[in-house]
Formats: C-alpha cells, sequence, structure tokens
C-alpha cells in the first residue's frame, strides 16, 4: 500500500480490489502532540503558589498542587523530583514574576510609579507576599531558597541602580544621588510594607500604601 503524510497524519491508501462489493479499509496514526516543558514547568510552578497562598507551605501537598495544575501527581513527579523541589521553582517563579516589570522598566518611568506595582494593593499581590514572606522565613535555614533570595535582592538592588544611572545621565536625577544606597533604600521600603500589609491589611488599604511610599521615596528622588 502507498503511504501518504498530510497535515500531521499518516494515510494509507488503499489498493482498489477487483471486487466491487469488497470495502476499502484505512488506517490512520496520529503524530503526537508537541509539549512545551519548560512552560509546563511554569504552570505547574504558579499553581503551587496558589495553594501556598491558600494553605501555606508545610500544609501543601503534591495532589493539591495537582488538582490546581489540571494535572495528577505523576505528571508533577515526572517535573519535579518531589516537594522540596517544587517550592524551590515556586519560589523562583515568584521571585521572576516580581522581577517582570523592572525587566522591562526604562529610563522613562518613575522610580516611585515602578516601586508601586510591587505593592500589596490588589489579592494576587497580597497572596504573593504572603507566599514570598513564608519562604523568607524557610530561607534562614535552607540554602537552597537562601541563594534564590540573594540573587532576587541583587538584580532587584543592580536593576533599579541601573535606572537611576540611567536617569542620571538624562539629566532627570541629581547626581548627588548614590546609586546603590538610593536602591537598597527603595527595596527597604517596599519590603515594609509588604510586610505591614501582608500582617494588617486592614491597617493598610491601598491609597495609604501609595501615599506613604510617596513621601518615604520622593525626597530621596531630587530631580536635577
Amino acid at each position: 500500500m502507498p503511504i501518504e503524510a498530510v497535515s500531521g497524519f499518516l494515510f494509507f491508501q488503499p489498493c482498489l480490489p477487483p471486487l466491487a462489493h469488497q470495502r476499502n479499509f484505512y488506517i490512520i496514526t496520529v503524530m503526537p502532540k508537541k509539549i512545551d516543558h519548560n512552560a509546563r514547568r511554569r504552570d505547574i510552578a504558579r499553581a503551587a503558589i496558589s495553594v501556598i497562598g491558600e494553605q501555606g507551605i508545610d500544609n501543601t501537598r503534591l495532589i493539591d498542587v495537582a488538582r490546581a495544575a489540571n494535572a495528577t501527581t505523576g505528571t508533577i513527579t515526572h517535573y519535579f523530583e518531589g516537594k522540596d523541589a517544587l517550592l524551590l521553582a515556586a519560589l523562583d517563579r515568584l521571585a521572576q514574576d516580581i522581577l517582570h516589570a523592572l525587566r522591562h522598566a526604562t529610563p522613562d518611568d518613575d522610580l516611585v510609579e515602578l516601586a508601586a506595582l510591587l505593592l500589596p494593593v490588589d489579592e494576587q499581590r497580597l497572596r504573593d507576599w504572603r507566599v514570598w514572606l513564608s519562604f523568607f522565613g524557610r530561607a534562614v535555614g535552607d540554602p537552597a531558597m537562601a541563594r534564590i533570595n540573594k540573587a532576587y535582592y541583587e538584580e532587584f538592588r543592580d536593576g533599579i541602580a541601573g535606572l537611576i544611572r540611567a536617569q542620571q545621565k538624562l539629566g532627570k536625577l541629581s547626581r548627588d544621588i548614590a546609586p546603590a544606597s538610593t536602591a537598597d533604600a527603595i527595596i527597604s521600603v517596599v519590603d515594609g510594607f509588604g510586610v505591614r500589609t501582608s500582617l494588617e491589611r486592614e491597617e493598610w488599604p491601598p491609597e495609604r500604601q501609595r501615599q506613604q511610599l510617596e513621601a518615604m521615596l520622593r525626597p530621596h528622588l531630587p530631580p536635577r
């Protein structure tokens, strides 16, 4: 029988039989669907973040993450060796998501407004902060988590310091500003709001967070 490939299918073309009453039979083989494994890992890590936000790290089970990711526990263990590996992936994914805005920032962006994007002013960001704080406590005794945490803060600081230098060159900010120490100050302020709001949400509504952020950071970023 001749074989013909059409749009991902293999068709076995039948040889016409001599008798008109005989039927033709086809065998169709479907090509396997291509899976983006990196995207699947990201999806599972984000599902873990969601579960941790609801249940906490200690109460998070692989079966819970599997349900949230619309997967099986077998799928989870295919991508991650166990819970510890999944937690590390979730922490790294959370850090990458937080840094996304910073990586896409330009010298034209206002640094106070950029910092405001990280405040826990809505449900998702409040959840992310609570998850981050859960990991923050664990990093004290977990070297692998501590390394991810350290790398996150280094990139955060270097990114903000780089934006400050770029704005100084463009004449947008005073050259009297020390980029590295000012970046550390901005991070400390954002972290402070994240901690306070995670524990005292009613006391720190979005409007108060933004007002206090403006009051605390703007004086440290004088124009040229």
